[in-house]
This record gives structure tokens, sequence and C-alpha cells, in this order.
């Protein structure tokens, strides 16, 4: 009998030094606990001084191990594998499925891809004059930001079913990769061709690749994370989402003024660069994990079965849905023939879509049945609800404290501070009240009725809002919306099996993109509904007898374009100028009074499920 080298001796006795599993008394479930950490140390480096014992000098594999027919050499790989499974079953076990160290490398990537993704879309905020002017298209300047919402909207659906395909490792470090590409095309100097196209062209992949980020990172936590501690974890993703998108406008406003707008774009390419490398490096999931694709079959059959039909179709609805949002009732009338064309296409396509993917996909790319499951339904919806509210509560505030409290920008700034401060805390809080209790359904019930106490704060503000309020008007309006965009993702995941997440989590989250726009587009139809019908007859009433007609109607035109031109107007207009924009900021109050009531009544109908402890929801 060949003698077994000591590799091999101590490979064979490693096992043995595997803890037994513990029961986690905070769990009532086997689990990794600070002893079973310390004892896996201690294994790895007895191994390790058991195997390289050789006077010192580096372990060498000797040659009867590189033969194939040895016999040593066999055992040595079945004691591997045995290994490699036990320690994969153990962190399955305490409710992740890598090590520690090396969920955190891929947590810090999927974070950094929050944060980008958000900041990408406030960053041109305040340079899209100075950009447009540069590139002389004034004229199109919207289209900066209109490309990278309409490319995030019409894309992220398919992100989910892609990755159930293809993996999400590929996935994230194509969205990473694509995203560098998209800012720098979006960075090129004119006299390298850079042009306002080739700008909307990079601005259109820095948002298709943004889309992914934000779905695939969920998606990928839900593969890495159980759901008992899932919660906590995209607390800290919307942390970083909430940061990026809050510091954006600064940001940007900032590198543009020191450096040149173009810096804006290049300094996140790097960004995004070293995201696709940790993903590449760190993202190694363990054998049989959902988030691996489809396995042992080539590139060909794997693109054979994405529905080509259902995606080409879903992109042209939400296209059609976006542009008709974005465009309607500003650049493109509501009884005009291209607006009515708009939400034809978006009716026509939908219908076509819903019919594919009931009827005719084999694998259909966002499966519509899901639609049926109560839970499913009903958390897209208050997704869809919410976002509209606090969308339009985080636009429209600001407008109400510029045009009737005559704040600046600077002064509008500080008092969104609290509010996203805590906000914040509120997705983490409401992460660690789902991990301690298994439970979520009333916490989200409570929270959202919150919500609708802020929001009647809102519609209720006056001129003579004390400011202690001022700063802390959008506190319960932010905090219940957080908690309800953790509470529900987690609530939709619990509600379908592992095999379906990923389908369903892109469902949420094109509820929530869609929201979003469509809430805003909206929310300034009621506006510009009411300014445009009450403040010419408000200034006609207040005009003294020697304004020329001619004064008065610039007067108009200028209070209708411009909020601020109230620090500007004459004396006799401001008072009617700012009572105006009051009751035409309240009109998109009510608006998100509604549908943050909405948004409440779908929470009631989501279902409770069982919050599990571990990878394989056992």
């Amino acid at each position: 009998m060949p003698e077994q080298n000591p590799e091999s001796e101590a490979l064979l006795r490693a096992e043995e030094l595997l803890p037994p599993n513990i029961l986690d008394t905070s769990t009532g479930v086997e689990g990794i606990v600070a002893n079973e950490i310390a004892t896996e140390n201690e294994l790895t480096n007895r191994v390790e001084s058991e195997t390289s014992s050789t006077y010192g000098a580096v372990a060498q594999v000797s040659e009867n191990e590189e033969n194939v027919g040895s016999s040593s050499s066999p055992s040595v790989s079945l004691r591997r594998k045995k290994l490699k499974k036990r320690k994969s079953e153990q962190f399955g076990a305490s409710g992740y499925a890598v090590p520690p160290p090396q969920l955190y490398f891929i947590l810090g990537s999927i974070f950094m891809g929050a944060f980008l993704a958000a900041l990408d879309s406030t960053v041109v905020t305040t340079l899209l004059t100075v950009i447009s002017s540069d590139l002389d298209a004034l004229p199109k300047f919207s289209w900066i930001a209109t490309s990278y919402l309409l490319a995030m909207a019409a894309f992220q659906p398919l992100f989910g079913k892609l990755s159930d395909i293809f993996g999400r490792k590929c996935l994230l470090i194509l969205c990473n990769l694509l995203f560098s590409c998209g800012c720098l095309i979006c960075a090129l100097p004119k006299h390298f061709g850079g042009t306002f196209t080739t700008l909307i062209v990079g601005r259109f992949l820095t948002g298709l690749s943004s889309g992914g980020l934000t779905t695939l990172g969920t998606i990928a936590m839900s593969d890495l994370i159980s759901l008992r501690k899932r919660g906590i974890f995209q607390g800290i993703a919307n942390i970083f989402f909430a940061l990026g998108a809050s510091t954006g406008g600064l940001v940007g406003g900032f590198i543009s003024d020191a450096y040149g707008w173009r810096w804006v774009f290049l300094g996140q390419v790097p960004l995004a660069f070293i995201g696709a490398v940790v993903v590449y490096l760190f993202m190694n999931l363990p054998s049989g994990s959902l988030g691996l694709g489809v396995q042992d079959t080539d590139t060909m059959s794997k693109l054979k079965r994405i529905d080509v039909f259902g995606s080409v179709t879903l992109i042209t609805a939400l296209a059609c849905a976006m542009l008709a949002a974005d465009l309607g009732g500003q650049k493109l009338l509501y009884n005009t023939w291209p607006f009515a064309a708009l939400v034809t296409g978006f009716v026509a396509f939908s219908l076509v879509f819903a019919y594919v993917e009931l009827y005719s996909a084999t694998e259909p790319i966002v499966p519509v049945r899901l639609l049926a499951n109560r839970t499913v339904l009903a958390s897209s919806l208050a997704n869809w609800f919410g976002t509209m509210a606090g969308f339009t509560c985080l636009y429209y505030i600001p407008i109400y404290f510029t045009t009737v409290l005559e704040f600046s920008s600077t002064e509008n700034g500080l008092r969104f501070v609290p509010s996203v401060f805590l906000a914040s805390l509120s997705s983490v809080g409401a992460g660690f009240y789902m991990k301690l209790t298994g439970r979520y359904l009333w916490f989200a019930i409570i929270t959202s009725f919150l919500s609708i106490l802020g929001v009647i704060h809102v519609v209720l503000i006056k001129p003579t809002i004390p400011v202690w309020d001022q700063y802390s008007l959008l506190i319960l309006p932010y905090c219940g919306y957080s908690a309800m965009l953790t509470v529900t993702l987690l609530a939709l995941i619990a509600a379908v099996p592992p095999e379906q997440q990923a389908s369903s989590t892109s469902i949420q989250y094109a509820f929530r993109s869609t929201g979003s726009t469509l809430g805003m587009s909206l929310a300034s139809a009621f506006f510009q509904s009411v300014l445009i019908r009450n403040l010419p007859k408000r200034l006609q009433d207040a005009a003294p007898p020697d304004v020329s007609p001619k004064v008065l109607k610039k007067v108009i035109k200028n209070a209708l374009r411009n909020g601020e031109y109230v620090r500007v107007a004459p004396e006799w207009a401001i008072d009617s100028i700012k009572s105006t924009y009051e009751s035409s900021c309240k009109a998109a109050f009510l608006f998100a009074l509604v549908t943050v009531t909405l948004g409440f009544v779908s929470i009631c109908f989501v279902k409770e499920h069982k919050l599990h402890t571990n990878i394989s929801r056992k």
C-alpha cells in the first residue's frame, strides 16, 4: 500500500476538525458562531503547517500526486471536494452563501454600483445648460436627462431573466464595463468626435447599465444572503443610492466649476471599472446557486432561450410610456397627434407583450403570470404609488420654498438634510426589525400609515411655517417611503420560489422606475393647470391702472416661466405670484396624498411569508 504524503494525511483529518453545527439561540437554527470561525482558522493553519513542514521549504506537490494514476491523488481530490461542500453548507446555514470576507468585497462592488447609478441620474441637473451650450445644442438640453431615464426604465425589467440564463457575475461585469464606456463617450472632447449626439449615446449606455447595476445588485444579494438578514444589507444599499442621488447635483457643479464638465463623467470611469474587477475576482458563487445561470450549455444555446419578441415589445411599450410622460404637457400638448400616437403605442405594445408572455413565449422575459400572485402585485403597486408620492414631494416642496418663502438653493438643500439622514436609518432599521422578528406585514402597514400622516402635513403647509417644521417637514414621508422599499422587496422575494426571485425583482424595479417618471408628469399636469388658469387672472386684477398691457403681458410670461422671478417682480405682482404658486403646489401635494394613500391600500393586500434564515430556504 503506497505511503500517503503529509498533505493527504492532513486533508484526511480535516473533516474531523470541522465543528458540528451549533444551535443558534437567537434564530433557532443551526449556524456558525464565533467559536466556529475560530476553529475554522485553526483548521486552516494546521493544514498549512502540516503540508509545508519540509525543512522550512515551500511545500511542493509530489510527483505521484501529479500523476493521474497515483493512488493518493483521487483521495486528496475527493477530500477537498467534501471539505468545500461542507464549508459551503456551513456558510449557507449561517445565512451567507460565501465566507464573510469574500461577501464584503462583493457587497462593496454592489454598493458602489448603486451609488454610481443614483449619482449619474442627478449629476447633470446643475449642468444641463452648461453642457448643451458648450455643444451648441441648448434647445435640446432635456435629452441629456431623458435619454438616461428612458434607457434605465426600458431595459431594467430584462435583467432578471437574462441573469437567470447567463448568470449574475457575467452581467454585473458587463454593466460595469458598459457604464465605464458610456461615461467615457460622454466625456469625448470635440477634437475626438465629441458632439451632442455622442453625448446622448453615452447617456443612453449609462442609463441602460445603471438599470442593470441596481437590479442585478439587488438580485445578487438575494443569492448571497438569507431573507432574514437580507433587509439590513438592502437598507445599506438604499443609503448608498440615496447618497448618490442627493449629492449628484452638488458633486457635478463642484467638479464642473473646478475642472470642466467632462471630468464629471471621466471621474466615474475608474470607479465602475474597479467594480467590474472586484466582481470578476470575488463573486464566485457555490455550486448549485441560481446566480450561476444555466450550466452545462454553450453560449448559442443560451442566446436561443432569450424571449426576443417579448423583450422588443416590452422595451417599445415602456419607451412610449416614458416619452409620453416626459414630453406630455410641455413639449407635446395633450391634444396633439404625436402625444396620442405615444399613448396608443404604449397601449398596443403592452397588449401584444402581455399576449406573448402569457401564451407564446417558452421562457417569458418577464413572467406576467407572477402578477397573479397577490403579494407580487400588491408590493409592486405599493412601490409604484409610493414612488409617485415621494418624487412629487421631492420636486415640489423646493418649488414651494423657492416661490412662496423665497429660499435660495442652499437653504432648500439644508432643509432636506434631516429627512435624507433619517430616511437612511429607517431603511436599515426596517432590515434589523425583520432580522430580529422574522416578520414585516404590520411594520409595513404602520410605516405606510405614517407616510400618509406626513403627506397630510405637507398638504397643510402654510407660508407661516416655523423654521423647525421646515427641517422636519419630509421626515415622516421619507422615512415611511424608505422603509416601504426595503420591506416590500423582501415581501416580494419571500412570496415566490427562489428560481423566480430575479424576475420578480425586475418587475418591482420596473414599477418603481415608471412610477417616478409618470408621477412627476401627472404632478406637473396638476401644477401647471392651476398655475396657467389662475396666474394671469390674479395678475390682471392686481395690476395698477397705470400698468400697460405690454408690461402686464411680460410680467405674466416671466412669472409662468420662472418661479424665481418673484424676487425681481414688481411690488404689485409679488403677492399674486406667491399665492398662485402656493395653490399650484397644493394641487401637486394633493396628488401625492392620493397616491400615498393608494400605496397604503396596496400594502394591506401583501401577505406575510416566512423569512428564512438560510440560503436554501429550508
